[in-house]
């Protein structure tokens, strides 16, 4: 597949598990680390699908799409699935409210995940 992902996870170990299942699985993407950098790459465009933590260094993931939705990138970006740990919250309920997707990390075996990732690029 030639589907442009771009993974935004902080935590070290959940990023190499989802960069190995990635590579595994044959699909596209750049890894990074903190917010800073994922909202450059995103203001970039040009990205399929977006995995995006939501708690980061330097800029959280709600920050990141408030900025993106005040200044959109010319090449568009596609589907901003954002990762969590939270199952219930307010948190969630603006997840919910701003229409984007979520996947709860802790609930996804990583069978799922790549399920769940190769359903988003639809």
């Amino acid at each position: 597949m030639g589907e442009k992902i771009l993974l935004v996870e902080d935590d070290p170990v959940l990023q190499k598990l989802y960069s190995d299942l990635l590579t595994s699985a044959a699909l596209q993407f750049e890894a990074v680390s903190d917010g800073e950098t994922g909202y450059q790459k995103m203001s970039q465009g040009g990205w399929k699908l977006i995995l995006l933590d939501l708690i980061l260094p330097k800029m959280n993931g709600f920050d990141i799409i408030k900025k993106i939705k005040e200044n959109p990138p010319q090449d568009s970006i596609g589907k901003i699935v954002l990762l969590t740990n939270l199952e219930q919250g307010k948190e969630i309920d603006e997840i919910k409210s701003l229409g984007y997707q979520f996947l709860i990390k802790s609930d996804l075996d990583p069978n799922q995940f790549i399920e769940k990732v190769k359903l988003f690029l639809t």
